[in-house]
């Protein structure tokens, strides 16, 4: 089979080597297409679509844990029979890969864009592309993921640029796409049109500036206050509130604009708040969305004062050519200077942010294209209603709500020159400039010669929106699409819900009448280990692929999962990850315990395949107890996958793993030194061995498969990946062995706490008594039958089970319901040296204690001192006296 070389060098290994075996597997894996998804009638889909990276990216630990959640639902649903297709892509990223480019060619070149033109331009970005396009996908590989990687789509690629231009012509003639004249986010620094959700809201420290404007029948002035003294080049008003009892007879009136000099009108409008500043607004209708309302309402004049890159342009006088921000200085010395300056005041105000290039964003009139996004909403809103797309954790439904019944048109026309072109084509005058008075036309080929297509391009996430259906081969009714959309479940960070998650469901809904996802799991987000956004600034970011050459993908996989708790962000520190290598070399080591007897050629391959031959009644006690905790494992971790609480799933592996199997079972069922193991007891350990790798498979696959085939001998395409997922089997669940053992674990605990508590040497055998109550009799013999679980566990040499038994002097007790364990101490501790040392024990935490409640006693600590360090010495009173009693029970019962 492919890959059989590989299996041939897998040495056994007494400790687990990651990095030796972790790319050794992925290549058989990918070698025998184990990751493709068929279409297949009798089978039923899962699918999930792979959230593309950007094309500028590289793995970082949000990839890390949303892909590691995604992989294991994949495996699992794989396992449990499901044609499962989880499929990947890239992301073309305008702006950010725009500005990648852009920057290299700066830096090598000392070029811009436009010293190369469009085209050139182009295919320097798509030669980039080409080199750098897929490492991220490279990297997934390391992670593990198990994508149908023959199915990557790329936002770009031939295909997908075919779907994008048929939503766009689909839209328009809709009368869903428009085109018009309207207030944007504009970011001076990428010099393009932003949509709401690609702008940061922040607050910052500020001024208020008090103006004066002159009235023009030079009656007086009237005083307006501003965050944005620039600006005021633009006003074509000032505004007041109607029913404002100081401003009311001045309606009407004309103020002379500082600086320049222009004549604007006194107007009044509601929108004024009467307690802002003195009560009047400057109005600049070309730079800040209100005042381009107020003056739709008006009928003022719009201004525009700036360039695309931030600098004043002609309309600012004498102002032109200045930046922004130092116009503001220079209009605030001026304004100074002719007393029209009343006063500054500190402010904190909310300000624009871009989200890629932290830029303040200018308002600014702009031609841009929207989508009407209502007639989207409103049936999308509805099938989260209706239950047809369910949200984990709930509760991000109901952020979905509030964005999507408050939503605004979105902006999809960006001035970059990376993206899908915008399918317009415009008529030119004899001198091939675009003449606007005879329109356009919507199309994606060239109507007539000499037209002109747009010069903008696409939002991004105009593609984006139509990943879970373009992917698959929409706009044509593909068997693709047909069988395996809609798709299963998202896995995404709550940071996207707007911008893709929430326009997918809408795109989904309106072109192909089919929600695109029935679930949808919110991840949290990953932070480090104090709360704070990982980011080049703080330095705080943690590289998974130096986690993974560190720990092993496996460790960082399950690190991230039992992490993952639904819906809350997860505070990351790199020693975390230790948590997983040493789970790792758990399941590495446990193998050795029984794997040791089994009989393997050179290369560690079993020879025979040890079958269980007994029934489960015929059992052992501890062999009925473990094969019942599997099955009751299985049935919880299928509950907890199927409520994508992969972090309990996990953990519960965990706790039968380590817990049951390997401190319980493989305990009682290990020979004496130099004897060995016999074929049944080693073939319930292989069983119970093989289902838990299953179990744990999906969660860490490369330790598992490897595990997987030293078990039993396998056929060619036997591999873990594709055996098929544990079912519970109720006949073989034990409740009464599960109580019987379980009394007896809770003894053996309590015999090592007495060991412990009163220091016995790890060698020194006990004595132990068993008082039984009468009620329970039967189970005298039962105990007796398992007196060497005592014995190997906690070196109890002489057990004595019996009813109405007498407690012996100086001995420790043990209670387990109504039974009571006696454990002798005077043959085994100095009984004298104990008393003396628990006696001065004893004095230091009564000492302690007095110290502590003399603080809470006093009235003026408990007046002065923080809420949090009353509480904490509250604490300290309750944790000492609950010691102190402890401390006298252990010396009374050496008496």
């Amino acid at each position: 089979m492919a890959g059989e070389p590989l299996l041939k060098t897998e040495r056994v290994r007494k400790v687990y080597d990651p990095q030796e075996i972790e790319p050794r597997w992925y290549a058989y894996w990918e070698a025998n297409n184990f990751f493709r998804a068929e279409i297949r009638p009798d089978r039923t889909p899962f699918v999930i679509m792979m959230p593309p990276p950007n094309v500028t990216g590289r793995l970082h630990m949000g990839h890390a844990l949303q892909d590691t959640i995604q992989d294991a639902l994949t495996r699992i649903r794989r396992m449990q029979g499901y044609e499962a297709l989880w499929l990947p892509g890239i992301d073309h990223a305008g702006i950010a890969t725009q500005n990648v480019v852009e920057r290299e060619l700066r830096d090598k070149e000392g070029k811009t864009r436009h010293d190369l033109g469009r085209e050139a331009f182009l295919q320097r970005v798509w030669r980039w592309k080409e080199e750098y396009g897929d490492i991220i996908l490279q990297q997934k590989r390391r992670l593990g993921d198990s994508c149908d990687w023959s199915r990557t789509r790329f936002t770009m690629d031939e295909g997908f640029t075919r779907a994008v231009q048929e939503a766009f012509i689909r839209l328009y003639n809709e009368g869903l796409i428009y085109r018009g004249d309207y207030l944007v986010n504009w970011c001076p620094v990428d010099q393009t049109a932003l949509s709401d959700e690609e702008v940061d809201n922040v607050e910052q420290d500020g001024h208020l500036w008090y103006i004066r404007y002159p009235l023009v029948d030079g009656s007086g002035y009237i005083t307006i206050a501003t965050t944005r003294p620039e600006t005021m080049l633009g006003d074509t008003a000032v505004a007041v509130h109607p029913e404002d009892e100081r401003y009311r007879h001045l309606i009407g009136k004309k103020v002379r604009l500082p600086l320049l000099g222009r004549e604007i009108p006194i107007i009044a409008d509601e929108h004024v708040k009467r307690d802002f500043g003195a009560g009047a607004l400057k109005i600049t209708p070309g730079h800040d969305k209100n005042d381009f309302e107020i003056g739709q309402r008006h009928g003022l004049p719009i201004i525009n004062i700036m360039n695309p890159d931030g600098t004043i342009n002609e309309n600012g006088g004498p102002y032109a050519g200045l930046d922004r921000f130092e116009a503001r200085k220079r209009i605030v010395e001026d304004l100074r200077a002719q007393g029209l300056l009343e006063k500054v005041e500190p402010y904190r105000h909310t300000v624009p942010i871009s989200s890629r290039s932290k830029a303040i964003i200018e308002p600014m009139l702009s031609r841009q294209w929207f989508v009407r996004m209502r007639p989207l909403a409103e049936p999308a809103i509805e099938a989260v209603r209706r239950g047809e797309i369910r949200f984990y954790p709930e509760r991000w439904a109901n952020e979905y709500f509030r964005w999507m019944e408050n939503i605004r048109d979105w902006c999809i026309s960006r001035q970059i020159w990376w993206g899908h072109r915008i399918p317009v084509w415009y008529y030119t005058d004899e001198n091939g400039q675009i003449d606007e008075s005879k329109g356009f036309v919507v199309s994606i080929e060239q109507p007539e010669p000499g037209m002109v297509q747009d010069e903008d391009v696409l939002d991004t996430w105009f593609s984006s929106w139509l990943w879970p259906f373009a992917t698959l081969g929409w706009p044509d009714q593909t068997p693709d699409l047909a069988y395996f959309y809609p798709t299963t479940v998202l896995v995404s960070g709550y940071d996207i819900l707007f911008f893709w998650i929430a326009r997918m469901i809408m795109a989904g809904i309106h072109f192909t009448g089919k929600i695109p996802f029935r679930d949808v799991f919110i991840t949290g987000m990953v932070k480090d280990k104090y709360g704070r956004w990982m980011s080049k600034s703080l330095g705080n970011g943690i590289d998974p692929l130096e986690m993974i050459d560190q720990y092993g993908a496996d460790a960082v996989r399950y690190s991230l999962t039992v992490l993952c708790t639904q819906g809350q962000d997860i505070k990351l520190d790199p020693s975390k990850f230790e948590m997983g290598r040493n789970f790792a070399n758990k399941i590495w080591n446990a193998f050795n315990v029984f794997g040791q007897f089994m009989e393997t050629d050179d290369e560690g391959r079993p020879l025979r395949d040890y079958r269980r031959q007994r029934r489960f009644e015929e059992l052992s006690l501890v062999e009925r107890w473990m094969v019942t905790r599997l099955n009751q494992t299985i049935a919880t971790v299928n509950e907890a996958i199927d409520r994508y609480r992969l972090n309990e799933a996990l953990l519960t592996i965990y706790d039968l793993f380590w817990g049951d199997y390997c401190d319980w079972y493989l305990e009682l069922i290990k020979p004496p030194r130099g004897q060995a193991m016999d074929d049944e007891t080693i073939a319930l350990a292989v069983e119970l061995y093989e289902k838990m790798i299953q179990l744990l498979h999906p969660f860490m696959p490369f330790i598992t498969e490897a595990l997987w085939w030293r078990l039993r001998p396998r056929g060619e395409r036997e591999a873990c990946i594709v055996s098929r997922w544990p079912e519970q089997n109720p006949d073989e669940i034990d409740e009464t062995a599960l109580a019987r053992f379980g009394r007896i674990q809770e003894m053996i605990s309590g015999i090592r706490n007495v060991r412990s508590t009163y220091g016995v040497p790890p060698g020194r055998e006990i004595r132990a008594l068993i008082n039984v109550p009468e009620e329970e009799a039967e189970e005298v013999a039962h105990l007796e039958a398992h007196r060497d679980y005592f014995a190997r566990l906690a070196r109890v040499s002489e057990l004595t089970v019996g009813m109405g038994l007498e407690r012996p002097k100086a001995s420790a007790t043990v209670v387990v319901g109504r039974y009571e364990v006696y454990v002798p101490l005077a043959d085994v501790i100095d009984l004298e040296q104990e008393r003396a040392r628990l006696e001065k024990e004893i004095a230091q935490k009564e000492r302690f204690l007095e110290s502590v409640r003399k603080k809470l006693q006093n009235p003026q600590f408990l007046e002065k001192a923080p809420a949090e360090v009353v509480a904490r010495e509250r604490q300290k009173e309750q944790d000492a006296r609950a010691e102190l009693e402890r401390l006298q029970a252990n010396l009374a019962a050496l008496s």
